[in-house]
Parts: C-alpha cells; structure tokens; sequence
C-alpha cells in the first residue's frame, strides 16, 4: 500500500478520535445549517438571518440535509468536531509525509504539532485546530494545507480536484490556495506543465462541484433584503478599526510574522542549495510555500491602510489571515525537511526540535503533569524547564541547513539510534495525545433536547434578545435571536445589514458604534457588563418599545441581571424575561 494512503488512514483515526472524543465543541456552521433547513423561523429583515442566507459554503448544504434526516445539533456538532480534527491532522501529516516520506515520523509529527500547540500563533486571526466553535477556520486553513501536502507528495490528480472543490468549502482561502499554486506552477512552468497536465481534467471537476455549489446558494438559499442600507464608508471604518479584531493592523514583530518570514527563507535555502536531494514534488511544496509566505507578507501594508480607504471587498477578505499559512506548517516543514535525510546530523536535528516542542512552554505535557507535586518531592525540577517553540523551530531551521550543508561535504554517517529514539518520542506524544480532554462545564453540550431551561426557551415564540456574549443562542433552542452579540464581525458577511445592526447596538444595547466600550475593543462582541446597567434601568415602556420597533417578545439574560420584566423561566446561569405587549 502506498505510505500516502497510511499516512491519512492513520492521522485521520487519530483526529477523528481526538477531535471528537477529547476536544468536541458546538459548530457555528451547525446553527446556519438550521436555518438552511427551514427550522428557525427568522423575519426576512432579520440581520442574523439574512447573515445566514448569504454565507456561502457546501458545509451549511450538506449539514443541512443531516438536520432534515432528524440528526440533532449535538449529534453533528460531535460529528463534524471528529472531521475537523481528521482534516487537521490529515493536512500536518501529509504536508511532513511530502517531504520525508515517512510513515510513522509523519503520524507522529502531527500529533506533536497539536500536543505542543506549536502552531498558535495567528497574526489577525487565531488558527484554530481543535476544541473549538469556529468550523470555517479549522476547515479552511487545514484544507488548504492538505491541498498543499498531497501536491506535494505527488498526489496531483487529489491535490487538483481538492483545490478546485476549496473555493466552496472556504472561498476567501480556497482562492488563494489556488493563487498560490499557479504562482509556485509560474515559478517552473516548463517542468511543471508537463507534470501537473494530467491532473488539469481532476481541477475543473473539482471547479464544477464548486459552480454547482453556488448555484444552489444563489437560486435556493440566497435570500436578498429590500431596503436595507450598508454602514456609511466613515461608520464601516470606525467598526473595522474598533470592534474588529480580524481586520487590525499586522504587528511585523509579532511570532506569526517572523515565521512568514523563516518559512520564505527556509524554503528559498532548500530550493537553491539542496534541491536536488528532494523529489520533484517535494520541491514544489516548497515552492508553494514560498509563494505562500511572500504574498502574504506583501499583502501587510495593506493592513496600514485606514479602513476607508480600501476596497470593501478586500476587506472581508481579511488579507491579514493568509499569514495563517506559514505560521500553522512551519514546524511540519522542518520536521519534514529534517526527516528526509539520513544522515546523523539530521537525524539529530529530528531529535532535538521533537524533544524542544515537547518541552516547549505551550505544551500539554505541562498540563497533563503535576509539576506542582512532583517539585514537592525533590524531583523532576528538570522537567519544568520550558522555552519557547518559536526559539526551538529557529534553532533547528539553522540546524538543518548545517545538517544538509554537511552531508554535501561528505558526512553521510546514518543517525540509527536518533532516529529510533525519535519514533519512541513520537509514540509517546500519540498515547499522550489520545488521553488529552478539553476541560468543559457538565452544561457544556445542553440544549433544547436534554434540558429543561432550553426547552422551555424552545417552547415559546417569537424573536429573541440577548445579553452580550451569549453566543449559538439558536443552536441550542431553534428560536430565532435579533442579533448575535457574540459575534458582530458577522455584518462583513452581510454587509447590507450594516445600518440596521448600528441601529441595534443604539437602541437595543445603548452602546456607541464611534465610542466602543474598552472591553469591546477589537473582540467583535458585546461585552455584557457594557450594557447591564442599561437594561437594568429600562422601565417596561422603553422594552414594550423596543419590541415593536424590532419585533422581539423575550429577553435571554444573565441569572445575575435584574429587568424591568416578567420572569417566565430560568436557570442557574440565566433568566428568560417576556416583553408584554401592552
């Protein structure tokens, strides 16, 4: 059997067990979902609904069709939390197996990159790979990585029709995975023209399961308010600059950055010098990367621009992610780099960066241990030396050119014992790996259908308000919600409810859209402590206003808050308030 195909049958167990059974999580795009479904019934002004229509992705198609086959939201959140941890470890994996070809260093590296959370060092936008609420993130990035790794390890025809099905997975990333691609192809086009031909029938299959994908979001699911008025250009910029995060200013010396930068010149350094060491492939991932890491550092200044003087569109194409790219497959790329040579040098170099990860202060290894108690004793004060990935994977990059320099001088002694000692290192990261949990509340996966709160939520109807930061409110009680307060950055999507949200935050939450309180700043988010004070004050009018103005007949709060209201259900944690009519 070929290694590529152990290496994703091995790594994709390993995430789907881990994602699903150690890092589970609810899905946002499960809640859009819903609404594909037809089970939330939203007005068709409604901000969040019209968010839900016009975010595009096959995920919200498919998942859909399991919530009409009666799969319950919790189901196919445990579900797809398995698939993404598949897809991640799938795409790490493949990317070291492309340059080492090598099963096992492969496996295990990409539990070693998760173990070690080697990879969390998101520039604008955090990369995401497990144990998380955020599908498009993990799915995105990871499946643009995978495309990358099967590519590389000669995969042509998969890693082809991966990359035209991308756009419709991801189509901010799954563009640019295919802008990269061409320019790495333009870097050798002679060479690659020839090889990559016979894949081009394998990309416009997959382009055509992408155009189909958007027909069915323009003519079935699309849904295209009238009246509704964008953010004036000024407002628009004020919220970019203010509330959202995503779309900040890149820093060029945070960690994300500088390793854009290692990446470029770790894989320029290879391609000139020991190029020839490598199949063709494998070059071409690192041309990819190459190409990768110099457009999205070319893309920064672009950051530096004030809001109002960019194009929307590129906007909401958050250029400042695409960083995400270097910074979540540098460690794959020396691990794999390091692992395809033999020699003792490099064998070493695989040594020593798998133990400094291990050890590194990000690592779960910390947590899964009581350092605490076993200082207490007098031993092991050794183990709780920790240093930083980001110093351990500079290092080793340097290693690794002398280690390849070496050989070509003459070194060619094979490394058997480091080597060996690797593997053990890495399958004792995969036990550690499948014993790792996300620490999460009982009530953690409650809803509508094992509890007795959110039921009675589900019960009632109308369109509901809710306190800053509650968040997939209506994944877990199927009732429509005005706005989603932990999640504003969602008008970039639907950019035609801009006025309307403003107007929200105005006369809903009384908050400022020029004048973010200071813990909303950059988070995207109402903070709940931001607006406490306002609806504790609110008398029964300015509410009973307040529902005939935007249509809402409850209020979702904080067990905590105190309103001018009815209380018609509650819980330990939150209160839900009926807004009379009259």
């Amino acid at each position: 059997m070929n290694g590529g195909i152990w290496v994703l049958l091995l790594s994709g167990i390993l995430g789907f067990r881990v994602g699903m059974i150690g890092f589970p999580d609810w899905q946002v795009a499960v809640e859009t979902a819903q609404v594909l479904a037809g089970l939330v019934d939203y007005p068709p002004d409604n901000v969040f609904y019209i968010y839900h229509t016009k975010l595009w992705t096959s995920l919200h198609h498919v998942l859909a069709l399991g919530l009409l086959a009666g799969v319950k939201e919790i189901t196919l959140s445990l579900v797809v939390s398995g698939i993404l941890g598949m897809l991640t470890f799938q795409a790490l994996a493949m990317f070291v197996y492309a340059l080492s070809r090598d099963v096992l260093l492969s496996v295990g590296a990409a539990a070693l990159i998760f173990l070690t959370r080697s990879t969390d060092y998101g520039v604008v936008y955090p990369i995401f790979l497990l144990g998380t609420e955020h599908t498009y993130g993990v799915v995105g990035l990871s499946l643009c990585v995978l495309v990358v790794g099967l590519l590389g390890a000669g995969w042509y025809r998969t890693g082809a029709m991966l990359a035209g099905i991308a756009p419709c997975i991801h189509p901010s990333l799954g563009v640019w995975t295919g802008g990269i691609v061409a320019l790495a192809i333009l870097s050798d086009f002679r060479w690659l023209r020839g090889e990559l031909r016979p894949a081009l029938p394998w990309f416009l299959a997959g382009c055509g399961v992408t155009l189909a994908s958007l027909l069915i979001q323009l003519t079935l699911v699309y849904h295209s308010p009238e009246g509704m008025a964008r953010l004036s250009p000024q407002d628009l910029s004020s919220f970019v600059r203010l509330w959202d995060g995503h779309r900040s200013a890149v820093n060029v010396r945070h960690a994300g950055v500088l390793l854009n930068f290692a990446s470029l010149a770790l894989s320029l350094v290879w391609l000139e010098f020991f190029a020839t060491d490598l199949p063709r492939p494998s070059q071409f991932l690192l041309r990819i990367s190459a190409a990768g890491a110099l457009v999205a550092l070319a893309l920064i200044p672009l950051s530096w621009i004030s809001p109002d003087r960019l194009p929307t569109a590129l906007l909401v194409l958050m250029p400042g992610r695409y960083l995400n790219f270097a910074a979540m497959t540098f460690a794959a790329m020396l691990i794999g780099l390091a692992g395809s040579r033999r020699d003792i040098w490099s064998r070493a170099v695989l040594l020593f960066v798998t133990c400094g990860l291990l050890a590194g202060d990000r690592s779960m290894m910390w947590e899964s241990l009581d350092v605490g108690r076993v200082l207490q004793s007098g031993v092991g004060r050794v183990l709780q030396f920790k240093t930083r990935p980001t110093y351990v994977m500079g290092v080793a990059a340097f290693l690794a050119i002398a280690a390849a320099a070496s050989r070509k001088w003459g070194h060619r002694h094979y490394g058997t014992t480091a080597y060996a000692a690797t593997i053990a290192v890495l399958v004792t990261v995969v036990l550690m790996t499948l014993h790792q949990e996300q620490p999460q509340s009982g009530a953690h996966f409650s809803d509508r259908t094992n509890d007795v709160f959110f039921a009675d939520v589900a019960a009632r109807p109308g369109v509901l308000v809710v306190a800053g930061d509650l968040h997939l409110v209506q994944l877990r009680t199927r009732r429509p919600v005005l706005v989603d307060s932990g999640a504003l950055d969602t008008v970039m999507y639907s950019l035609e409810t801009g006025a309307a949200m403003q107007r929200i935050l105005r006369d809903v939450y009384s908050l400022d859209l020029l004048h973010p309180p200071p813990d909303a700043v950059g988070s995207g988010r109402i903070p709940p402590l931001a607006h406490r004070a306002a609806w504790e004050s609110y008398p029964p009018e300015k509410w009973r206003d307040i529902r005939r103005t935007f249509g809402v007949t409850q209020v979702l709060a904080y067990a905590d808050w105190s309103l001018n209201l009815p209380v018609v259900a509650q819980s330990r944690r939150l209160l839900l308030y009926d807004i009379p009519d009259r």
